[in-house]
């Protein structure tokens, strides 16, 4: 009775204190015997180079919990026997390792006896289909990142995108990308507004990565088909570093380099030397700079600017000839013919540096506290259609993230321990044209008080004396002396300089603005010279900057073969048609995201018993998300030049999740039972577009009025200050009768039962079958898509109060609340509302895991999932204007078969295939396609019945292989290679339109071979590796995506594309790509 008393005392305790993070820890068990078989109590097992043990109880069983999950050296001492050093034992996360020892007596003190561990081939407690790759696993696969290896693992798709309705991703069992959790030592790792992995970590800092494609077990949560569990390293007692440095500057030709180079590093050990396990130390750190692989392309055909008989074919005796431009960006106007293999350089760049670092203290045995940074920048440039004439006019993006983590562990007993957790996320995403940017790449402003004698030649809207919020965007201000409406180092008419000595002579043109006939300058200084016109020096280079230029399609791009196709040069005019200048098309649009949040929790882990294992869980995560988009913001006199719209929005939403879970093994069966509980409140209002907008505001006697969105410029002030937002109510008579204020978004909850059974029938083969029910909520960009707060809420990254105050009337200026800047310029905008529900799904799988002979292993899983509830944006004619909103409306399911099929390590060698057979189907493939339909329908009367069909990402055959093979001599080889039938594609005809069942084409099949080839040596004390990484070592094009109108890559119906149009080099695969380097380590 007293037992079940404490069982029910502490699971109650856990439910207030403890959290939800994922699992980086498992356990060792096991027994400890002498040579008699008999039961020896109080040998000491620990693990060697760490503070983590504990001692045999009287019937010889051992059990060790919250190991970090690492390879380690198991210590089995006693007095009188000999010790054992088992070497290279594997402890994976969430995962029970047993190990049983006989000792032997033995007749010289300190006798040892180094033994290696043997690798349990059938993992008896899985419950769930899991792929587990370590750190030495990684080091010899020629891979770089996370996304390398998840491409390796069977379920796993990597969609290429290449159109405008579904993008990139990796799909995880038929699922949409963005169905995954990414954990990171436990912690979520999330992008929270746009999805995705929130944070890149080095290879060198991984531990082991875990991937879970089945029904995982109730502790993992925020995600509908899988779960991704990066383990990172911590530093033990000895000091160890490694040295590792990468190029490929070497062996590439032409158009396989990228200008790459990669630097890593990192060093670990204790913080004192002589207190080795009070406090140790992991530090790793490595830089990337490349030029990409669209850094160079080669032309698959000639550009003819004439072809006499239309035959595609360059013949100079037909009189055909070869259109010549610029295709080097260097800021040389170098023109060469655009022949057949002529190579393209373009300005795309990729600099990231990533940083790790953890420090664990031991302060006392029971207590254990660890704190973990992880950093990772980003900036780079890519490759841009519209821009791929000027590629150096394109924006540059840059982002950062920080990642802090903080845990507490204290065990209580060797049966039970506790973590407190606290975690801080912050992401910044930066995206504009980087010469007007600042150092921070933000979107500068400045307050520029106008002057006096600017009186009179400055915009009438504009008051000498009055002060105007600068842009960095915008040409700076300036004095118009000479009213041409354009900065002039001369003011005077336009006139050509023949001679240029600063005045007009006799012979020179003269536009003659007055019609006096005669050439006319302002000298206000009376040095005979027309004056410069005066400008703010805004960015203080001492000369007029003349801002950004609007995009403009060119009319003689590439030689005029692609007029209209791609931004270009242009004519500048002044007020009077004189050509005053060459613009050059230039990004003019400014992006800024930050996705942040802060999680507090606990968690509770109790051994109750030799079967059961108790977790539970609880955790309360703030989040501070928000957006500023300036589009089309242009230079020109005083602001803008083009049309420009401004978004402005903040949020702060709130979750909370709790679990509870019960790890149930027996001798022959081990049950994974539990229970989740997910809790949103976006803390947001929500638009309704099925009601009509208005007003409610107080007038300066305290009276409320009700006003219709029409009416808005007529209020003062004081009066807008007041205003808020809802919806209008009438009587049948259409008579105004009341007003209804924003309606909150509901707090959003699931419950989520999970099970998993592992039944290991032998050693040597063992089956599982698990169920579940999974929730996630949609990206939270989806809930607060378009919202505007005019500046009320939030403030630009780097500008002052008084900037963004400025801003609410003048940049933002329309008050329409909750909806954009402009909404009839957005052209039926997606709006976020956060009134959606969670999308979830119901998965059941089985699997069957068997040795073949001492060497082999076979695997086989089945799995089926239903997806509901998936958002998708729905138009509505509302008020104020035409829009769409998310709701959840869409259904989608999966189901396939898994087969593996491994070679155990022996004789140097391993070896591993698998291959997937699988179908995905659906009645949408994105959140947007919905909204495509609705413009089908409009523009081409194309119509979509309501049924379920093939997704894009849809691969029925994928097989995937990996060996490693290293001699005694040290030499080695790995390779992985991957074959993929062909995704599908819509065919379409010359218009776009669809002529069959959406996704009912096929693209060619893919395949692709990555080397890596190494040689090991020891010099002293030191491991050095010698290596070169080969990708893609056939150097076959693999067909990434495809024209819809024909179904090739490379050709089109569309008789309007230019040759330069219809050449996408990244509808291909990267060619082959060599990478040699070497590592040194100690």
């Amino acid at each position: 009775m007293k037992n079940h008393h404490n069982i029910i005392v502490m699971s109650c305790l856990a439910f207030f204190v403890a959290a939800l993070f994922g699992g980086a820890t498992g356990k060792l068990t096991g027994t400890v015997k002498d040579e008699q078989g008999k039961p020896l109590a109080g040998v000491n097992i620990y693990l060697d180079g760490t503070g983590i043990g504990t001692a045999a109880d009287k019937d010889g069983q051992y059990l060790i919990i919250n190991i970090p999950a690492a390879p380690y050296t198991v210590v089995v001492s006693y007095v009188g026997y000999q010790t054992i050093k088992m070497t290279d034992v594997i402890i994976n996360a969430d995962r029970t390792r047993s190990l049983n020892f006989d000792l032997v007596v033995s007749a010289v003190e300190g006798e040892e006896v180094v033994v290696e561990a043997k690798r349990p081939v059938i993992v008896k407690d899985q419950t769930a289909t899991t792929t587990t790759i370590e750190s030495a696993t990684m080091n010899n696969m020629p891979v770089n990142n996370v996304s390398d290896v998840l491409s390796t693992m069977a379920g796993v798709l990597q969609n290429h995108g290449g159109n405008y309705i579904v993008s990139g991703g990796y799909h995880f069992r038929g699922g949409r990308a963005g169905e995954i959790t990414y954990l990171v030592d436990g912690f979520v790792v999330e992008n929270a507004l746009y999805g995705d992995m929130g944070l890149d970590i080095s290879r060198n800092a991984i531990s082991e990565i875990s991937m879970i494609t089945g029904a995982f077990n109730a502790e993992y949560g925020e995600a509908t088909s899988g779960v991704i569990n990066i383990v990172t390293k911590e530093g033990k007692a000895n000091y160890s570093w490694q040295l590792r440095g990468v190029s490929d500057k070497i062996l590439n030709p032409d158009i396989h380099a990228q200008d790459l180079y990669r630097l890593e590093g990192n060093i670990s050990g204790p913080l004192l030397p002589n207190k080795p396990h009070l406090a140790t130390f992991f530090l790793n750190g490595d830089f990337l700079k490349t030029r990409t692989a669209m850094w160079k392309n080669k032309l698959p055909w000639d550009i003819l600017k004439v072809d006499t008989n239309n035959d595609g074919v360059f013949d100079p005796s037909d009189g055909d000839s070869m259109a010549i431009a610029d295709l080097i960006t260097d800021g040389v106007y170098d023109p060469v013919e655009l022949k057949k293999g002529t190579i393209e350089i373009n300005d795309i760049f990729s600099n990231q540096t990533r940083y790790n670092g953890k420090l664990v203290l031991r302060p006392l045995q029971k207590l254990k506290i660890v704190a973990s940074i992880n950093e990772y920048y980003n900036k780079g440039k890519g490759f841009s259609m519209d821009y791929r004439l000027i590629p150096e006019k394109n924006s540059t993006g840059a982002e950062r993230t920080r990642d802090l983590q903080l845990k507490s562990s204290y065990t209580v007993s060797k049966n039970m321990f506790f973590d407190f957790k606290y975690h801080r996320y912050t992401r910044n995403q930066w995206n504009g044209y980087e010469p007007y940017l600042n150092d921070k790449h933000e979107l500068y402003t400045k307050i520029f008080t106008i002057p006096e004698d600017w009186e009179g030649f400055i915009p009438p809207s504009l008051k000498a004396g009055g002060k105007f919020l600068w842009l960095s965007y915008y040409a700076e201000p300036f004095k118009d002396l000479n009213g041409d409406g354009v900065w002039s180092q001369y003011a005077a008419e336009y006139w050509k300089d023949d001679n240029g000595n600063g005045l007009w002579d006799q012979g020179e043109y003269f536009n003659d603005w007055n019609g006096d006939g005669s050439w006319n300058m302002w000298d206000l200084n009376n040095d005979g010279q027309p004056d410069e016109e005066p400008f703010g020096d805004m960015d203080n280079n001492n000369q007029y900057t003349l801002g950004v230029d609007p995009p403009v399609s060119s009319i003689d791009a590439y030689d005029g073969t692609a007029p209209y196709w791609f931004w270009g040069d242009y004519e500048i005019f002044n007020n009077y048609g004189d050509t005053v200048r060459i613009a050059t098309s230039t990004n003019q649009s400014y992006w800024w995201y930050h996705s942040d949040y802060i999680t507090l929790g606990g968690s509770l882990t109790w051994q109750i018993n030799s079967r059961h294992q108790m977790k539970t869980g609880l955790e309360s995560r703030q989040y501070d998300l928000g957006e500023f988009w300036a589009s089309g913001v242009g230079g020109g006199i005083f602001g803008n030049s083009s049309d420009a719209s401004f978004l402005l929005w903040n949020h702060k939403p709130r979750s909370m999740n709790w679990y509870i879970q019960d790890k149930i093994e027996f001798s022959d069966i081990v049950i994974n039972a539990g229970l989740r509980y997910d809790r949103l409140d976006p803390n947001s209002t929500y638009p309704d577009p099925t009601q009509e907008l208005g007003y409610e505001y107080t007038d300066e006697n305290g009276v409320s009025h009700i006003i219709e969105p029409n009416e808005l410029n007529q209020l003062s002030d004081n009066e807008d200050a007041s205003l808020s937002w809802g919806y209008l109510r009438r009587d049948n008579d259409g008579n105004l009768i009341g007003f209804t204020s924003a309606p909150r978004a509901p707090v959003k909850d699931q419950w989520s039962p999970r099970l998993g059974i592992g039944y290991p029938i032998t050693d040597r083969i063992a089956f599982h079958f698990s169920y579940g029910q999974f929730y996630q909520f949609p990206d939270l960009i989806n809930m607060y898509n378009y919202s505007n707060y005019q500046g009320n809420k939030g403030t630009p990254p780097g500008w002052s109060d008084e900037a963004n105050s400025m801003a609410q009337g003048f940049l933002y200026g329309n008050p329409y609340y909750p909806f954009p800047y402009n909404i009839t310029d957005w052209y039926i905008p997606e709006v976020g509302t956060p009134n959606v529900n969670p999308q979830r799904s119901i998965q059941y799988e089985t699997g069957l895991r068997t040795r073949i002979g001492n060497m082999f292993v076979l695997t086989v899983n089945l799995y089926y999932k239903d997806m509901f509830d998936y958002i998708a944006s729905k138009r509505y004619d509302a008020d104020p204007s035409q829009y769409a909103i998310y709701e959840n409306m869409d259904y989608a399911n999966s189901r396939g078969l898994e087969i593996t099929f491994q070679r155990l390590y022996s004789g140097g060698l391993d070896w591993e295939t698998n291959y997937t057979l699988s179908r995905a189907e659906g009645n949408a493939p994105t959140s947007d396609y919905h909204w495509y339909v609705a413009e089908w329908a409009n523009g081409y009367d194309w119509r979509d019945f309501n049924h379920t069909y093939t997704m894009p990402w849809d691969q029925t055959h994928n097989i995937n292989f990996r060996l490693n093979y290293i001699h005694r001599s040290g030499l080695g080889l790995s390779m992985i290679g991957n074959y993929g039938s062909g995704f599908p594609y819509t065919p379409e005809d010359a218009r776009a339109r669809p002529i069959d069942k959406q996704y009912s084409g096929r693209m060619p099949p893919t395949s692709n071979v990555d080397l890596k080839i190494y040689y090991d040596l020891k010099i002293n004390d030191l491991s050095i590796r010698l290596f070169g990484d080969i990708s893609n070592a056939m150097n076959k094009a693999n067909v990434l995506a495809v024209d819809n109108t024909t179904g090739e890559p490379d050709a089109t119906l569309d008789t309007g594309q230019p040759p330069m149009y219809v050449w996408k080099p990244y509808y291909f695969s990267p060619p082959r790509h060599i990478e040699i380097g070497i590592s040194v380590g100690h």
